[in-house]
């Protein structure tokens, strides 16, 4: 039922980004052409005004040169300059000129105009030409000059109009913008109301029940986890269980002498069946303890004590001539009468070996049942990040991007009036807090940077989009650099354990500063989250049973550390602040 319900929500987005894109393509043409215009009409207006102060500083210099002064040579400079860029931006507005970014585009009223300033135009340049002609004599430049100043008054009222008509048909053109924006406006705007009655609130409906649907899967996640903590307490109790099954051993006897150095001078017959010998006994202690693998310190150590005719009492692993394991619990007692020890022992494996049996086979029964809850308790954990990540895709690539495009049409629309300006500045502004808002709830749900790049970078993106909404200051540290990509469920729940505490230190211990500090080196991963909040009596909350409940923030943070193998410290006190570390075991090849 919900799959073809997103599929007709799908369609209505496409069909609805594709009005979207259409009226941005058709208004940022109409804008991006009119803007065009407007740079040309306004580099062409700035040089049909330049044109008039150069016929002007054409007439100073002609002035300048009639007149004996040291700068003429400078003057003469000026006023070839002057002249080369006074034709070239005269031919380049009637005819283009792409080094000045004129493209010669002129009306016919223009070209009227240019005609009926074209006869001083030329007399004028022709006079500048003869100024600059060192062969010309000084009569025909005194000439020249007068040419130029008697039709300097017709070019500068001539170009005035020109440069007047420049700025009315430029006017025009923005006059003309400004309609066809109105237009693409009420279009625009009937196409956000259709996205919001028919595709934002649908999708907002099924992201809601999607969410509901979530917590449901996370309660019974809670539930599972409970289960697998009592079936851990039944594990320890029936080690205590195991330990209790009591095989009646022999009673104590007399298993061998020796002297003070060692030496055997009596082997007993069940010592000499319990050690299996076939040929000759040994004959001394530190053999017996050398073959079963004892240290040379532990051997020394006891022939000392027995030297001093000091008793000792333990128990002894010994290794039989057929490579058996056989256990005694031995008394080792000096009797200076007769100058001897003895060796008062009973033999104590086939205990030792039913213990043993008995917790292999209630360890395989209780480990295979604690598999199977954590089997179900992964798999549950695995729908939650995949349901986690759907939803967050759903909003970064539904409603994120449709609301992305909204805000690229808002932007592309330029009205004039003011209360219109005033409307499109709050529907900007709320555009952008919902695009930002969309964001940091799928950022929240699944970051895309634990997946593309890993955990140092996903923890650190996430340390800088919780500065940017809450008032505490939150700093990251990859003190020994920490690169290594790990499994995707690891790194998923270690950036988990991490959200987890942080915003149980803002909102919980209301701590203004929290430190998140990633260190590592060959053999583990610790990852240390402190913060100077309020902090808690650890051992009233223990007692209690406070920890021990599902949905409980230190409780998921415990689990998901046991999930991943990893151990979990907490270390805190009242108005002290509180410290968790995380410590991950860290394979050898990653």
């Amino acid at each position: 039922m919900r799959k073809p319900q997103f599929k007709r929500l799908e369609y209505l987005y496409y069909v609805a980004l594709g009005c979207i894109a259409l009226s941005i393509i058709v208004s940022q043409f109409f804008i991006q052409t009119s803007i065009d215009r407007q740079q040309d009409d306004a580099r062409v207006i700035n040089v049909a005004g330049r044109q008039r102060m150069l016929s002007q500083k054409i007439s100073k210099l002609a002035l300048k040169l009639q007149q004996e002064h040291p700068q003429k040579a400078q003057s003469q400079q000026e006023l070839e300059e002057a002249l080369n860029l006074w034709i070239q931006s005269h031919e380049g507005l009637l005819n283009g000129d792409s080094t000045l970014g004129l493209e010669g585009q002129n009306s016919l009223a223009i070209l009227s105009m240019f005609d009926v300033i074209e006869s001083p135009f030329r007399i004028m340049s022709s006079s500048a030409s003869v100024l600059l002609d060192s062969q010309a004599s000084d009569s025909v430049k005194a000439l020249a000059c007068q040419e130029i100043l008697a039709h300097e008054a017709s070019f500068l009222k001539g170009m005035n109009e020109i440069v007047f008509r420049y700025d009315s048909e430029a006017q025009a053109k923005v006059n003309e913008l400004k309609q066809k924006e109105y237009i693409l406006f009420f279009i625009s705007i009937l196409i956000i109301s259709f996205e919001l009655a028919f595709v934002f609130r649908p999708i907002a409906r099924n992201v809601q029940k999607t969410v509901v649907d979530l917590q449901k899967s996370e309660e019974a996640s809670k539930q599972m986890t409970a289960e697998l903590t009592d079936l851990y307490e039944e594990l320890g109790k029936s080690y205590q269980d195991l330990e209790a099954v009591n095989f009646e051993p022999e009673s104590p006897s007399v298993y061998a002498k020796m002297d003070f150095q060692g030496n055997f001078s009596f082997h007993s017959a069940l010592f000499l069946k319990l050690m299996e010998y076939e040929a000759e006994p040994a004959s001394n202690i530190t053999e017996i303890l050398q073959n079963s693998g004892y240290d040379p310190v532990f051997i020394n150590g006891l022939l000392e004590l027995l030297s001093q005719k000091k008793n000792w009492i333990g128990e002894l692993k010994l290794i039989n001539e057929a490579g058996d394991f056989c256990w005694l619990e031995t008394f080792l007692v000096p009797v200076p009468a007769t100058n001897e020890i003895k060796m008062v022992a009973r033999d104590l494996t086939e205990n030792k070996e039913a213990k043993m049996r008995s917790r292999e086979i209630n360890r395989e029964r209780i480990e295979k049942s604690v598999k199977e809850h954590q089997f179900r308790s992964s798999l549950i954990l695995q729908g939650q990040e995949e349901e986690r990540k759907r939803i967050s895709q759903e909003l970064h690539d539904g409603v994120g991007q449709m609301m992305s495009a909204l805000k690229m049409m808002l932007e592309s629309i330029l009205p004039t009036s003011s209360p219109m300006k005033n409307r499109l500045k709050d529907a900007k502004g709320l555009t952008k807090s919902i695009i930002q808002e969309v964001r940091r709830v799928s950022f929240n749900l699944t970051p895309s940077s634990l997946d593309d790049f890993g955990l140092v970078p996903a923890v650190r993106k996430f340390c800088e989009e919780i500065n940017g909404v809450t008032d505490s200051e939150i700093t990251f540290t990859n003190e020994t650099r920490f690169i290594n990509r790990l499994e995707s469920s690891i790194e998923t729940n270690l950036y988990r354990i991490v959200q987890e505490a942080v915003n149980n230190a803002i909102k919980y211990a209301r701590a203004k500063e929290i430190n998140v500090i990633f260190h590592h080196n060959l053999n583990s991963l610790q990852i240390a989250i402190e913060d100077n909040g309020r902090g808690f009596d650890v051992n009233s909350l223990e007692q209690s049973g406070h920890f021990e409940k599902a949905g409980h923030g230190i409780f998921n943070m415990k689990e998901r550390t046991a999930y991943v193998g990893g151990n979990f410290q907490l270390v805190t006190e009242p108005e002290k602040g509180t410290k968790i570390y995380i410590t991950l075991a860290l394979n050898s090849n990653d």
